[in-house]
């Protein structure tokens, strides 16, 4: 982090982790809002971490869409509790849909991810991997508490499937890739939240093992525009491939494993066109991410010269690329 002001920055990082964890233990709304506000107050200034106009004006740009959010969040569940007298149940349907409204504009599912694109190309990447990974966690467990609403939540998580993967196809920066590729994957774990919490968890967590090594050699090797992808760099570049493809979910690497038991679970419920359809924005996907690839392989011969040694990463890549041999086992205890 390039602040002087350091030990503050320790403060609000402990801060946004103790307003997740508030939401993530309390089964009570307002409680929940509360752990949501006190993760906006504290992400806020992280935002701002290097003192930037354009950071300033991504910074605002997430306040007032997660306030709009928050509003509509507290706000239907006070009318709700008029109507109920309970903070925890949701028979009405109008409210519970507004609900689930105001969590897919905080999580920037489709149709309501305009924002997140927008401020993602204006921030470091240290600072958009908590936004597209930690900031996440608090409303889809949010989400996972409703019980209504499963075709409105199917249909969101295939449109973010798709507009995620579409609009990724001809963007030349490689922060806005990375977005568009979190809607899209934000899409695989909402299809799943209401019938197996478990599953969505998975994905959340593997999509988080393949995003830390990915962001951090983006962020110290490769730059934030495509054409970097073909400079000579000081990291192996098949590291970066496989990392790559991981995200796309090709077989044999870890984010297969993450779509295939999605997809087996969808399959077992006969929801074929669902399936059908998320597997073609996947596809959809895979298109941008093979591009990437080319780009690395482009100056093929430094490809296996490294001067750098990335130890640090070597579990988190051997999981990778051995998943089908340490996941499948696990996956299948899972499902059967």
């Amino acid at each position: 982090m390039n602040n002087k002001f350091f030990p503050s920055n320790f403060l609000f990082i402990l801060i946004m982790v103790f307003g997740t964890l508030f939401s993530l233990s309390s089964s009570h709304w307002l409680t929940m809002w509360m752990g949501l506000e006190l993760n906006l107050m504290s992400f806020l200034p992280l935002m701002n971490i290097k003192g930037k106009m354009l950071e300033a004006e991504a910074s605002m740009k997430y306040f007032i869409i997660q306030s709009m959010g928050s509003s509509m969040l507290i706000f239907s569940s006070i009318i709700m509790y008029i109507y109920n007298l309970s903070w925890y149940s949701m028979f009405n349907s109008m409210m519970s849909a507004l609900i689930l409204t105001s969590l897919i504009l905080k999580l920037g599912g489709a149709p309501m991810h305009f924002w997140l694109p927008s401020i993602s190309k204006q921030m470091p990447w240290m600072i958009l991997f908590l936004l597209l990974t930690w900031q996440k966690l608090a409303p889809l467990f949010m989400l996972s508490l409703m019980n209504s609403n499963l075709m409105l939540i199917m249909l969101i998580s295939l449109l973010s499937t798709l507009i995620g993967s579409i609009m990724a196809i001809n963007q030349t920066n490689l922060q806005l890739i990375i977005t568009y590729s979190s809607i899209s994957h934000l899409g695989w774990m909402m299809v799943m939240i209401l019938i197996n919490n478990s599953l969505t968890l998975f994905y959340f967590i593997n999509y988080i093992i393949i995003s830390i090594p990915l962001m951090h050699l983006m962020s110290s090797e490769l730059g934030n525009h495509l054409f970097s992808l073909s400079q000579k760099n000081n990291v192996n570049n098949l590291i970066i491939i496989s990392l790559i493809l991981s995200l796309a979910g090709l077989p044999p690497l870890l984010g297969f494993m993450s779509k295939l038991i999605i997809l087996i679970s969808l399959i077992n419920m006969n929801l074929l066109m669902l399936s059908l359809l998320m597997l073609l924005g996947t596809l959809i996907s895979l298109y941008f991410y093979l591009n990437m690839s080319l780009m690395l392989m482009i100056k093929s011969y430094t490809m296996f010269k490294t001067n750098k040694n990335n130890k640090k990463y070597n579990s988190l890549i051997s999981l990778n690329l051995l998943s089908s041999f340490i996941i499948y086992p696990i996956i299948i205890m899972f499902i059967n």
